[in-house]
């Protein structure tokens, strides 16, 4: 190639040498987004799998029936040891968001009433905070309440 048909070829195509790393940049922005709202909803969406755990398995705790030891019958846990309440939030200490509120009926002192027929509530209930989208969607601002409830009855 001669040096006047390099030099040719370079004044047809010098303007279009930052031309991809603009479109990169251009793309890259609304993929960022949209990968930041893949991670808040994947969020919400396992809080929400361990407050519904959480409150389900307190309902099961609260309800099973125990063996006494000296007379091989099945009683029902009158006073759990430990409490719905101490269970759950042991069993889910490092599931459960800071903000959880655990409320269990009846009964405030976490024990169920042991009675057949009886109704145990347990009801999980935290907030989400987003971590992006917070700023960018004016909707978002105030968090998400998540709620779960689950009332089993004692056999």
């Amino acid at each position: 190639m001669t040096e006047k048909s390099q030099h040719r070829m370079r004044g047809r195509f010098g303007g279009q040498a930052g031309a991809a790393a603009v479109e990169f940049a251009l793309c890259l922005i609304p993929l960022l987004l949209i990968v930041a709202a893949i991670v808040d909803y994947g969020e919400l969406w396992y809080m929400q799998s361990v407050i519904a755990t959480a409150s389900r398995e307190g309902a099961r705790y609260g309800t099973r029936y125990q063996t006494n030891p000296q007379t091989g019958q099945r009683v029902a846990p009158i006073n759990l040891n430990p409490t719905i309440e101490t269970w759950v939030t042991s069993n889910y200490s490092g599931l459960l968001p800071a903000n959880a509120n655990l409320t269990v009926t009846p009964g405030g002192s976490g024990y169920s009433t042991g009675t057949t027929g009886a109704a145990v509530s347990v009801a999980v209930a935290a907030q989400k905070h987003y971590f992006i989208l917070n700023n960018l969607m004016p909707g978002l601002t105030n968090p998400q309440p998540l709620n779960s409830t689950t009332i089993m009855t004692c056999e």
